[in-house]
């Protein structure tokens, strides 16, 4: 027992100082932005959901560079408010930066959304870019303050009805955009319209990806709707990325110096992995492209059950349902 233990860690050992020595090597993932023009963004507004940290963050980042006027969409506002902070600092002396607006957004509650979205109609006069990033990972069963599944409820309802409630701005303020972020996860999901809220079962992993399915069919669905509106949008994955994301994820202590240094060698970091929410964002590249799923800055393929269009249309119908918004 104890030499099948020391030959265990020799071999773990083994693995990790040949990851360190990988990454060590140069970046895995190299630059994927498209253009980097300090102006590409001026006179642009973009509202980005859940920017205070990781992707979301660093997809504010870029197109403050950019030149955009970046409205930062969070539930904490304190927190929103350092990283604000943190972002100015960084950019004070970056040429032609954006200005960053903070404003309170908590998604697990429609209430929150619908006061977010009369502020932000009051006082914005357009909306060129909305990018759906917060996002909520394999929490506890637990329900949004309206008693939805919490990751379905976050991660589809309540980036689906803040999307509603903006396309009138998004559409006076055309060509414009829309971005979702998703996941490949999305592969293990399925739409189950008999328990959505999962009050019959509950599986963290499984109700992740059926959150991040129904991004997919949502964007989809929404493209069809916003034909010959000169507004678009596209999904993405961004790939595996070191956020905050997996905080619900438990990992045992003695192990989390070993995934540590794994997740350091193959993880993409939050600037590697927001760059194709950069790129659909501002990429001339796809001016008028819509519908489409991407990663790493191309177009990707989708499995058929994403592509179901009388699965997205009632997803869509029922989600209206759900939130409330009337016809």
């Amino acid at each position: 027992m104890a030499v099948a233990t020391a030959a265990a860690l020799l071999a773990a050992l083994g693995g990790a100082l040949w990851l360190a020595a990988r990454r060590l090597a140069g970046p895995r993932v190299p630059s994927l932005r498209g253009g980097g023009d300090p102006g590409l963004m001026n006179g642009k507004t973009v509202l980005i959901t859940g920017a205070n940290s990781g992707l979301g963050r660093a997809t504010a980042a870029e197109l403050l560079r950019l030149g955009a006027r970046v409205i930062m969409g969070c539930r904490d506002r304190e927190r929103a408010e350092e990283a604000a902070g943190q972002l100015r600092r960084e950019l004070s002396e970056a040429a032609g930066a954006g200005e960053l607006v903070v404003r309170e957004l908590d998604l697990a509650s429609l209430r929150s959304v619908r006061a977010f979205c009369r502020e932000v109609l009051q006082e914005e006069p357009r909306l060129d870019v909305l990018i759906n990033n917060a996002g909520i990972f394999q929490c506890p069963y637990t329900k949004t303050e309206d008693g939805f599944e919490m990751q379905f409820g976050v991660n589809h309802l309540g980036h689906f009805l803040l999307t509603n409630l903006l396309l009138g701005l998004l559409k006076n303020s055309a060509p414009s955009r829309i971005v979702v972020v998703s996941s490949k996860l999305y592969k293990y999901g399925d739409i189950n319209f008999e328990d959505l809220n999962s009050e019959q079962s509950y599986n963290k992993s499984f109700c992740y990806s059926r959150s991040k399915l129904a991004n997919i069919l949502f964007t989809r669905e929404l493209a069809r709707r916003l034909e010959g509106t000169n507004v678009t949008v596209n999904v993405l994955h961004p790939g595996i990325v070191r956020t905050n994301l997996g905080r619900h994820i438990h990992i045992p202590l003695l192990v989390k110096p070993l995934f540590n240094l794994v997740s350091w060698a193959f993880f993409k970091t939050p600037v590697e992995g927001a760059q194709t929410s950069i790129y659909l964002a501002s990429s001339p590249e796809v001016e008028g492209v819509s519908g489409r799923y991407f990663g790493d800055c191309k177009e990707e393929e989708l499995l058929p059950k994403a592509m179901d269009e009388s699965v997205a249309r009632k997803l869509w119908d029922i989600s209206e349902v759900m939130v409330g918004i009337l016809k």
